[in-house]
């Protein structure tokens, strides 16, 4: 068996899933070069634990053409040496597997190819009459020729994919601590989106980071990383390949992202699908999108290797292959891909055409798009005196989030300030730059008059209303954008409308049509290959806040973490997915990970200029963490000066009538909430039901029984018609004994209520329903000094906000620590999270 590399971090999410996996007769591991199929075997076989008495594990590697040695192997591995005499015999080897005391696991490392009859036909053999004594795992880098497809249909085989093998990001910052680099977060998160969690992608940078003065800038191209990952790749992947295949993968790799009909374009062939199908079967870095665009796109490391071995052997074919794909993207309705073709082939004149004719839907592109490797070069002015080409650059610039580069190429123009295709453009440049009342001001001034420049300024209306928290006066703009996009054709501008909208409508707690938007965004997208795009990250993140809402929180960290590797240098949708993600957290009941979660955000993005709406969403998520940890204090100073108070009023309430419930003001808690507890255009549903249900507790301690079923009854409403879960679990046993106790009172059945009640939704479920394991349930006043255990305030600083005498704190902790069968504070905070309580 070989060593693991040094530095290895053990993944025990694949341990488990290897574990999960040998189970079958067969499983096969299946991924590229260097995605760590050997080393994760490795780990695995080194702490087998699937069954009591653990199976015995043999490992062998394929060494012959063909696969031809694969079943003398096996036999080798399973006989004694003295048993073996190195003769191949299907019969013998199933005698062999018969005769098996305890069940083996043989390992056949590095499988190329297995296309000799007789080993095939012994290999069918042992699946089907392995009688559980045999289970075998093939490792190697594209499927086997194997029925397969009637393996997965009897459940004699699992796989484990490259996705599977793929390092999070929490792994990759693991493996870059176990060489001694540590990165801030922004960088983590660009290299992590390069190498799409590759793990040899991400040693390489490791070994290429340790002792950089400025390790951001190994990722720059041209340097010792990319040089190391070029030679892996050109002598792992490339050169093995057939000439035919190499030369089709060169060919294509001017285009980051292809479908069967740009490679025919490309290429001059009439199999495009083919083709693409054959390059994904081989594992040649090339995934397929979901959706129905038929697309697919090279591992970005993979696509700058590809690039750079096109300039090397065949430099004399660049230009024409960016010109065939320009033509191709200009026919089929994607601008801002035959502008950047055009401009990378010096068709200067192209340029200019593409840009006159589609300027709305390629300024719509401006969003901070993934950086492509190769920048266009801009002529000098004997070159192109036309003063429209620097146009065509700095549309370019804006595309990749490069605001410098723009306002060069801006001033360089020197186009008239009141012509609209220019005004566009500095509407632009005022978005990225964080401006969004000059936005405002310039596309007020854009003499709109066809529906593809009236789909532009509504959709930048609608943009930076709603960057500016103006939600209301969002909605409009944004649906006029998006219906007229859609009439026209314009392929980015319905991606930018329909993200925009999914995010808008999660901001106003309309979950469904959020969901509905969101997915409508994502099926466009890959319609026209729009895969890197800066408002797709906008989309996940608006997702995820929309699954978080309903409980299902392990779709919505996926979900944050793509969302990730499309955030680029976007401080806004940064700190978004960060609170989202603390929100998360908080919904499964790890407080301390959700505020560390925040302190991270503000440490690293602290002095960025943010939207109102991102400054008022990260003070607001925080306020109400602290008042899980006890501290009123600081929640009511985040609510008072963290960001403008006039944006998310409802949210803002919810959390003062939180604190005032907390400290026994009632009263003033129901004053507070009843504000926003009924549904308003103004106000999000989603802070319309958590005000419902604070106005229902509130009731519930002043004795107001209609008060408490009026709450109720609202906050169960909307949620069941837009399927809340998050606002009852994260409200603990006092939501759910309002629920067991008031619902049936209501009017009408509640399905959800007794849903809830039972503790049957995933969250609370998982977590023993509640109290109900307490011998002797916690009293109001316990529950209260409880919370305030989560934090750091001392007994003395508890009793003074209680307003109650020390004494009095201490004897509810020692009845807290005796009912929670817990000797010191962590141990009861941790316990009462277990039980729900928290």
């Amino acid at each position: 068996m070989p060593d693991l590399p040094p530095g290895y971090v053990l993944r025990e999410r694949v341990v488990a899933q290897l574990d999960a996996a040998v189970r079958a007769p067969l499983t096969l591991v299946t991924a590229p070069a260097g995605w760590g199929k050997t080393a994760a075997l490795v780990a695995w076989a080194r702490t087998v634990r699937i069954e009591a008495e653990p199976p015995v594990v043999r490992w062998v590697t394929s060494h012959a053409e063909g696969g031809a040695d694969v079943p003398g192997q096996l036999l080798g591995a399973l006989s004694e040496p003295s048993d073996f005499d190195g003769k191949r015999d299907g019969d013998n080897l199933l005698r062999v597997v018969d005769a098996l005391q305890r069940p083996h696991v043989v390992v056949v490392d590095d499988v190329r190819e297995i296309s000799d009859p007789e080993a095939l036909t012994e290999l069918e053999s042992l699946v089907r009459h392995g009688t559980g004594r045999l289970r075998l795992v093939l490792s190697c880098r594209r499927d086997p020729n194997l029925p397969l497809y009637r393996w997965r249909v009897d459940g004699s085989l699992t796989e484990v994919r490259t996705g599977d093998l793929s390092l999070t990001i929490t792994e990759t910052a693991q493996l870059l601590a176990a060489h001694d680099v540590a990165l801030p977060s922004a960088t983590l998160y660009a290299l992590h989106s390069v190498t799409e969690g590759w793990p040899a992608g991400v040693r390489l940078a490791a070994m290429a980071m340790r002792g950089h003065p400025e390790p951001e800038r190994v990722l720059d191209d041209g340097g010792p990383f990319s040089n190391a990952v070029g030679d892996f790749l050109t002598g792992e992947v490339i050169d093995p390949l057939p000439v035919e295949t190499r030369r089709l993968l060169l060919e294509t790799a001017i285009a980051p992202r292809l479908n069967a009909g740009l490679v025919e374009a490309i290429t001059g062939r009439d199999d495009g699908a083919r083709v693409l199908a054959e390059l994904k079967g081989s594992n040649a870095f090339l995934t397929r999108n979901a959706g129905p665009g038929g697309w697919y796109r090279f591992h970005p490391l993979f696509a700058r290797t590809l690039h750079a071995e096109l300039l090397r052997r065949s430099p004399e074919m660049v230009a024409e292959l960016h010109r065939r794909a320009a033509a191709w993207h200009g026919t089929y309705g994607i601008p801002a891909e035959a502008l950047r073709h055009a401009l990378l082939a010096e068709d200067w004149g192209g340029a200019v055409d593409t840009l006159e004719r589609a300027w709305p839907d390629i300024v719509c592109g401006v969003r901070y798009d993934r950086p492509h490797e190769t920048a266009p070069h801009a002529p000098s002015a004997e070159e192109s005196a036309d003063p429209r080409l620097p146009l065509a650059f700095a549309a370019d610039r804006l595309r990749v989030g490069d605001l410098e580069g723009a306002r060069d190429f801006l001033r360089r123009s020197g186009g008239d300030p009141q012509e609209p295709m220019v005004r566009a453009f500095a509407a632009a440049e005022a978005w990225l730059g964080g401006d969004a009342r000059r936005m405002l001001a310039e596309v007020s001034e854009i003499s709109a008059n066809n529906d593809e420049s009236k789909a532009l300024t509504l959709l930048d209306e609608g943009e930076a209303r709603l960057r500016l928290g103006e939600l209301g006066a969002a909605g409009g703009p944004l649906h006029g954008a998006l219906v007229l996009a859609q009439r026209a054709g314009m392929a980015q501008a319905q991606v930018a409308a329909a993200s925009r909208l999914a995010v808008l409508e999660s901001m106003r707690g309309r979950l469904r049509a959020a969901a509905r938007l969101g997915r409508q965004a994502l099926v466009t997208a890959d319609r026209f290959g729009i895969t890197d795009a800066n408002d797709l990250g906008w989309v996940r993140m608006s997702l995820a806040g929309v699954y978080g809402e309903w409980d299902r929180i392990a779709e919505g960290d996926r979900l944050l973490d793509e969302a990730l590797d499309l955030a680029a240098a976007d401080p806004d949708l940064l700190v978004s997915i960060a609170t989202v993600r603390a929100r998360l957290r908080h919904g499964a009941g790890r407080l301390a990970a959700a505020l560390e979660v925040l302190h991270t955000a503000r440490r690293e993005h602290g002095g960025a200029a943010l939207a109102p709406a991102v400054e008022r969403s990260l003070a607001l998520t925080e306020a109400e963490l602290r008042i899980g940890g006890g501290d009123l204090g600081a929640a009511r100073r985040l609510v008072a000066t963290g960001g403008d108070p006039e944006v998310f009023p409802g949210w803002a309430a919810c959390v003062d009538a939180s604190a005032a419930l907390i400290e026994g003001k009632a009263a003033a808690a129901a004053a507070t909430a009843a504000q926003y507890a009924a549904p308003s255009v103004d106000t999000a549903l989603t802070w319309t039901v958590q005000a419902a249900i604070l106005t229902s507790l509130a009731g519930r301690t002043l004795g107001d029984r209609n008060r408490v079923l009026r709450g109720l009854e609202v906050a169960l409403d909307i949620a069941e018609e837009e399927s809340f879960r998050r606002p009852f679990l994260v409200g603990g046993h006092q939501v759910r004994d309002l629920l067991a106790n008031f619902a049936p009172l209501l009017p009408v059945y509640h399905p959800l209520a007794a849903e809830l009640a039972a503790g049957s939704s995933p969250l609370a479920g998982g977590r023993n329903g509640g109290d109900a394991n307490l011998v002797e349930p916690l009293t109001e006043r316990e529950l209260t000094v409880l919370r305030y255990l989560q934090g750091t305030m001392s007994n003395l600083e508890i009793a003074s906000t209680l307003y109650v005498s020390v004494n009095t704190v201490k004897t509810h902790v020692k009845n807290i620590y005796r009912k929670l069968h817990a000797g010191r504070r962590r141990e009861a905070v941790e316990r009462a999270r277990e039980l729900r309580l928290l």
